[in-house]
């Protein structure tokens, strides 16, 4: 009798613990997978938080600087880019609570100098727009001009310069400057910067002590003498990285991640983000207590706009994702297959050589965060690779090998991307003109002024703060690496410009249609005369 209620008592307490989840049964087979996907993706370093109820389980894998022994902990910090934005959608939640704004003021009333395609829309325009991707706009517009370098203030007036593709509020299309928009609006009618504001309204009351929105907050400092010494402090942090000629090098620090900081900017370490994941599955709760009121966690979870993605997507495959929408600050979604599917929501990370995911299933008290410190969209999707594994083994669905598959996939785009740019030379060869027709300088409504120049019998391109030398590639284009440009591109972007006339005679025109392509005339620079 003893024997069969001990029996019946363990069978009570697998059933109400991890052993139903699965969680530990599962992560040996997720661990080993890890290590496969960080190897074929040549990742230097990977962390992982996962809570469930109220386990929490961190790991860390790799190197916080390629060919370095300085080995990731689950205290290094990371720089997680666009998951900032999740922090900022719950910040406005707060502050919306606390009566300092509402969702549907217009912009305007903060930035009067805020325009965007025309007077109506403009004034139309509200802070749940900004924070929601339905501004009509195409998807990651006005990045080109965060890649080479442009001010907040020449951001803002670029915006100005962009058609809407789609009427307002009637298509999904991805931003990351307006998301900044809202930031320096919450900046402004609180008197306090972004960090002060997260770390206030989010980081302390939540425990998080490593989290941080500033250059200043991960990059080593060196006084004089250490400088002179040839010392340095080493910080716990992962190095940013990227693809560079078919080899993962490490990126120097940048303050481009950090243009509009309540965007891309925050840093935070797995561990400190396990207590985020935490609050994010509890509801927005501290032990029980709502820190963010349920009416305003509802506003920012509701579908505002519908993401129709195709069914090939690898951020969302149609196999495993249905039902996308985004709210403010999250994805929404379904996961899973026949008659296992749970709700879910999420958001993704990418920007200058970093790699960030994460997704909340709070039906299942589920969290799982995928940090790395490696590449951008076009470099990695090692984090949907990871957490649609651990996914599938979590709910126990038929087995995808998402590594093969996406490594595959994003290998195959990149050899025809590559094809389509090098058909013409191939099939209709020509030669360049005298350099000096192309010496001079060029103007775009959308970029500003750049100028070519010859310097050894070379001709050179200089734009902004960089001189460029170019190499003759067919007619009259001629290439670069992209990454003299921005270290923003990587390999895998193609450096290109190319000169032409709209008089059959003299070269006027010229364009870097292949990096630099917004505005009504596509970016196109007119000659100065």
């Amino acid at each position: 009798m003893k024997q069969f209620f001990a029996f019946f008592i363990g069978l009570f307490l697998c059933a109400h613990s991890v052993c139903a989840d699965r969680l530990h049964e599962i992560l040996p087979e997720f661990e080993a997978y890890v290590e496969k996907v960080k190897q074929t993706w040549g990742a230097p370093g990977v962390a992982i938080a996962i809570v469930k109820g109220d386990e929490t389980y961190v790991k860390a894998f790799g190197e916080r600087e390629v060919g370095t022994d300085r080995k990731i902990d689950t205290n290094t910090v990371f720089q997680i880019a666009s998951l900032t934005k999740n922090f900022l959608a719950h910040l406005f939640a707060r502050l919306v609570q606390d009566g300092k704004v509402s969702w549907d003021d217009p912009v305007i009333k903060y930035m009067p100098q805020f325009f965007i395609d025309n007077d109506e829309t403009t004034k139309q325009f509200t802070i749940r727009d900004l924070l929601s991707h339905r501004s009509g706009l195409p998807s990651f517009s006005g990045d080109t001009f965060w890649y080479i370098g442009f001010s907040q203030d020449e951001m803002v007036s670029g915006l100005s310069r962009l058609p809407l593709k789609n009427m307002l509020r009637s298509k999904y299309g991805y931003q990351n400057h307006l998301v900044g928009i809202a930031s320096l609006i919450a900046e402004k009618i609180t008197g306090k910067t972004i960090e002060v504001l997260f770390r206030e309204y989010l980081f302390i009351p939540i425990g998080i002590t490593s989290g941080g929105v500033s250059l200043e907050a991960i990059s080593p400092k060196q006084s004089f003498i250490e400088r002179f010494l040839g010392s340095s402090k080493d910080l716990n942090v992962a190095y940013a990285h990227n693809d560079r000629g078919g080899v993962t090098h490490k990126l120097p620090f940048s303050s481009l991640i950090y243009l509009f900081p309540g965007t891309s900017g925050a840093s935070i370490s797995i561990s400190d983000y396990a207590k985020w994941l935490r609050f994010l599955v509890n509801q927005c709760a501290i032990n029980g207590a709502p820190l963010i009121a349920p009416e305003q966690v509802k506003e920012i979870i509701t579908p505002h706009i519908v993401c129709d993605m195709k069914p090939d997507d690898n951020q969302f495959p149609g196999d495993r994702y249905t039902d996308i929408s985004y709210g403010m600050g999250h994805f929404l979604y379904t996961y899973g297959e026949g008659d296992k599917k749970v709700k879910a929501r999420g958001h993704m990370g990418a920007f200058y050589g970093t790699r960030s995911l994460m997704m909340v299933v709070p039906e299942k008290k589920l969290g799982i965060a995928i940090f790395s410190n490696y590449g951008s969209f076009k470099v990695s999707f090692l984090p949907e690779i990871l957490i649609n594994k651990f996914m599938d083994l979590y709910l126990n669905l038929s087995p995808i090998d998402w590594n093969t598959r996406i490594k595959n996939e994003f290998d195959k785009m990149k050899r025809m991307n590559k094809q389509f740019y090098e058909e013409e030379r191939l099939q209709n060869p020509k030669p360049a003109r005298k350099l000096e027709n192309y010496v001079g300088r060029f103007k775009s409504d959308v970029y500003g002024e750049l100028s070519l120049v010859i310097e050894s019998n070379k001709l050179h391109l200089m734009y902004r703060d960089k001189k460029i030398p170019l190499q003759h590639y067919n007619g009259n284009q001629f290439s670069f690496s992209a990454y003299l440009l921005s270290e923003s591109f990587c390999n895998s972007d193609i450096g290109r410009i190319e000169f032409g006339s709209t008089t059959g005679r003299n070269i006027d025109v010229c364009s870097l249609w292949t990096l630099l392509r917004e505005g009504k005339d596509e970016g196109l620079f007119r000659r100065v005369t």
